[in-house]
């Protein structure tokens, strides 16, 4: 069965990208405009949420209704407040400062665990911290109100777009590579224990070069994985795609717009999926036959 989409927000200027279901809307990334919105589907309106958000990409939802979005251009994690405040959290790592941060998911614990590649879009600003040799994926644990502690946690990736446990927390899936800056893209499964740290990392998915990779994906209620990969120049064209935990593609969808960025499931009973793209409109299909996984808080 396709998956029919309609277009419900946008288009705003630049691409969007991360989603996060709030409880009653779907909050995205208008990261060109450095806005995040607030789609409420019961009246189909759109609000702004945030602005000047320093071209925030990947954001998640935290218990206590606090939001955490990744900087891509002012190279941080910020946390925004219920009272409407936003804290900076740690960009350091091992004293020195991070990448630029595009994806980020919390678990179960309160950690935060952050994809911070180099992007093909520089930040703002001169360069005045280097960059660090590597791009990993970190992992961000809390030391006390407003104190956090940054780890590495990835040692083989070349440049993660997407980070995404699995609904029991003991799978890492990374979305690696960057097809602009020439990297081969793949999808890599690293078994995980409770303290945080991986074991050897197994390849699900590993694409041919010019094959844009995935940028962005969501769990569903099997344990699948739904991802956004591909564009029109070359190779797999824009789609979603759901991958079964062992790396089987087995469903294909057309995407609704090129360049198609991320990917969460929201309404009543995570019964919709909504996708973004580089288009910057905000889509939604309503009949997919999933639904979105609810996590432990």
């Amino acid at each position: 069965m396709a998956w029919k989409f309609e277009r419900v927000a946008g288009p705003f200027k630049g691409r969007t990208g991360g989603l996060a279901w709030d409880g009653s809307a779907m909050l995205v990334s208008a990261v060109g405009e450095e806005r995040i919105m607030r789609y409420d589907p019961k009246s189909g309106k759109t609000a702004q949420f945030r602005w000047w958000t320093g071209r925030v990409n990947g954001i998640a939802v935290a218990p206590d209704g606090s939001v955490f979005g990744a900087q891509e251009g002012g190279r941080r994690v910020v946390q925004y407040l219920a009272d409407g405040t936003a804290a900076q959290t740690q960009d350091l790592l091992d004293g020195a400062h991070h990448n630029q941060p595009v994806d980020v998911q919390l678990d179960s614990r309160g950690r935060v665990w952050i994809a911070d590649p180099w992007n093909s879009q520089a930040p703002y600003g001169p360069p005045a911290y280097p960059f660090l040799p590597h791009a990993s994926v970190l992992r961000m644990d809390s030391c006390g109100p407003g104190l956090w502690r940054l780890t590495r946690v990835t040692h083989d990736t070349a440049g993660p777009r997407g980070v995404l446990l699995s609904a029991d927390e003991k799978t890492l899936y990374v979305a690696d590579g960057d097809v602009e800056r020439g990297d081969i893209c793949q999808l890599l499964a690293y078994p995980l224990n409770g303290h945080g740290s991986v074991g050897t990392s197994r390849s699900l998915l590993n694409l041919a070069f010019g094959e844009r990779g995935i940028e962005g994906m969501c769990l569903d209620s099997d344990g699948n994985i739904v991802a956004c990969m591909g564009w029109a120049k070359s190779g797999t064209p824009p789609s979603v795609v759901v991958i079964s935990p062992g790396g089987t593609i087995v469903e294909t969808h057309e995407a609704p717009a090129d360049l198609p960025m991320r990917c969460a499931f929201g309404d009543a009973g995570l019964s919709s999926l909504y996708v973004s793209a580089g288009d910057g409109a905000l889509y939604r299909a309503t009949d997919t036959g999933r639904k979105g996984v609810r996590r432990k808080s």
